[in-house]
């Protein structure tokens, strides 16, 4: 009974390599195609979140385009890849006439934000390649050569129309109050994920005089 206890069995070195050698063997199969899940799955996840922080991008200027009083840039009908407005959205502004002057631009990748007419700068959301991408169909509604630029982030709807009995202009009804959105977000343009266009349009619905002395530098 005593000599029982004390068995010496275990594994031999033969079997302890060829164990190794299966390892090896399976890692060797498995291992790239898990590397490559995990690499997939972080590419989605961030640009599930790149998109959202777009989205919500999208959202937050809507609100302040409905309070805003007047769009300085783009003019209307015409394109742009800044946006500059004049808006009560803020309640704590220490202004004398109670509005602030916001601006969104693309720098770059980024959509920026200033809320003093360009004195600062911060960063929205980045991934945007509104610069490098070329819409078809909005190039073809514009009349531009495919492929020779890129598309313009903002686009004000809306045309004057002179009137024939006085030197007045009568506008339309979306002169100069509402905006079309194309942004194109893309978290890395060295995976495989095309580029995605979050598209809206925003009215403001105090815009009555778009281009007023309020716009002025």
């Amino acid at each position: 009974m005593f000599r029982m206890t004390r068995t010496e069995d275990g594994l031999t070195l033969t079997e302890l390599m060829v164990a190794l050698f299966l390892l090896v063997v399976v890692s060797a199969v498995f291992l790239p195609s898990l590397i490559s899940g995990m690499r997939a799955t972080t590419q989605i996840s961030n640009v599930a979140r790149s998109n959202d922080d777009a989205r919500l991008t999208l959202q937050r200027i809507d609100r302040e385009i409905r309070a805003a009083e007047q769009i300085c840039n783009p003019t209307p009908g015409n394109t742009s890849d800044s946006l500059r407005f004049i808006t009560r959205a803020y309640t704590s502004v220490s202004t004398a006439t109670g509005t602030q002057d916001i601006t969104y631009q693309v720098n770059g990748t980024d959509l920026e934000k200033s809320r003093d007419n360009g004195t600062t700068w911060a960063p929205v959301v980045g991934g945007v390649v509104n610069a490098t991408v070329v819409d078809d169909q909005y190039n073809a509604q514009v009349g531009r050569a495919l492929g020779t630029v890129g598309v313009p982030l903002f686009t004000t709807q809306g045309l004057p129309v002179s009137s024939s009995t006085s030197t007045s202009v009568v506008a339309l009804p979306s002169y100069g109050k509402v905006i079309t959105v194309r942004l194109w977000i893309d978290e890395s343009p060295t995976d495989n994920i095309s580029p995605i266009m979050l598209t809206t349009e925003l009215s403001g619905r105090n815009i009555w005089t778009p281009n007023g002395p309020a716009c002025s530098p």
